[in-house]
């Protein structure tokens, strides 16, 4: 008999800026490009990386059907939170990350 397994998906936390997040980011682009599910939470000094203007692989990376979301907190400890982000990123709370990380069949990456 065989068992049914949830699907798998891809949990991308990044919480640096600079040349290490940049290819991370290409990376998730790669890997949301190929199918695959792929959601990215930016958090601490990568919540900078949702800025719009900041650099140009996070659009790649919606564009390629990934999905973004920018820590609150993080935003609003670095006096951010009323910068505009890029377009579809949205904010959220730790709270949903702790949910995210429980989801059957999550990989999960952190940067």
């Amino acid at each position: 008999m065989k068992q049914d397994r949830p699907a798998e998906q891809y949990l991308l936390v990044e919480t640096q800026s600079g040349g290490t997040a940049e290819r991370f980011l290409a990376d998730a682009a790669a890997l949301a490009g190929s199918g695959e599910r792929v959601r990215l939470f930016l958090a601490a000094d990568g919540v900078a990386l949702g800025i719009r203007g900041a650099n140009a692989k996070l659009p790649q990376f919606l564009g390629a059907g990934g999905q973004t979301w920018v820590d609150d907190f993080s935003l609003a400890h670095r006096a951010l939170h009323a910068a505009p982000l890029v377009p579809g990123v949205r904010t959220t709370g730790i709270s949903d990350l702790a949910d995210w990380l429980l989801e059957p069949g999550t990989r999960v990456v952190w940067h």
